[in-house]
């Protein structure tokens, strides 16, 4: 039955056809690349972003498979009792050693738009939750631009939360006690002109850290 349906579906079918013709062009160019990427991965960078179709982070950073892990949902929240974006974190860190932790907004996200409304979209109300009281926190900020801005604003201040956030975990912290060199950066793509912006908020030491968050 399941494959009754994806060979009648156009959609899936061009998902799949992609995928063969992909391989071939790879093989064709270098017959060993799949043999190589099975054996491993061993990436520099853990992306942390939105789970809207447009942001195709291999595309829009021109990166090849194993070069980046990445961890992905509704607006790029990264809650500190989320066990998902914690075990990711985690692993990137701990395990394969990443040496950047990017965590990356874009702008019209309809998350952060559905925040700043008043609208119920269902169960993400609650995961929605907290960007409501960020938009609330710095309401007076936000609401003195003009309105195309606002929800982008908005966005660029949950990713400079995502941040902070980040740079308070113990994995992070640990690493940096360890002596590793680790980044942890917070970038916005602009989807407009495709051009990442970087917010200027990078932590790169525990010296950027409140000492409360330092545990021992």
């Amino acid at each position: 039955m399941a494959s009754e349906v994806q060979s009648s579906n156009s959609t899936i079918q061009n998902v799949i056809q992609n995928n063969k013709e992909w391989v071939t062009e790879v093989q064709a160019n270098n017959p060993d690349y799949f043999t190589n990427l099975a054996k491993g991965q061993s990436p520099k960078l853990l992306w942390i972003g939105c789970s809207d179709s447009r942001m195709a982070v291999d595309v829009l950073t021109q990166t090849k498979p194993g070069d980046v892990f990445i961890h992905r949902n509704i607006a790029n929240r990264i809650p500190s009792e989320d066990l998902s974006a914690l075990s990711v974190i985690e692993y990137a860190v701990k395990h394969l050693k990443v040496e950047h932790v990017i965590v990356a907004g874009h702008t019209s996200c309809g998350g952060i738009k559905a925040a700043m409304s008043n609208s119920s979209v269902g169960i993400l109300d609650h995961w929605l939750r907290p960007i409501k009281d960020l938009y609330v926190a710095n309401q007076q900020e936000i609401d003195e631009l003009p309105e195309a801005e606002r929800a982008d604003r908005l966005g660029e201040l949950n990713v400079v939360q995502g941040v902070n956030t980040v740079s308070k975990l113990p994995v992070v912290l640990d690493a940096w006690k360890e002596g590793r060199e680790l980044y942890v950066h917070g970038w916005m793509l602009q989807l407009h002109t495709g051009l990442l912006k970087d917010l200027d908020v990078s932590v790169t030491s525990p010296k950027q850290v409140d000492n409360i968050y330092q545990l021992n």
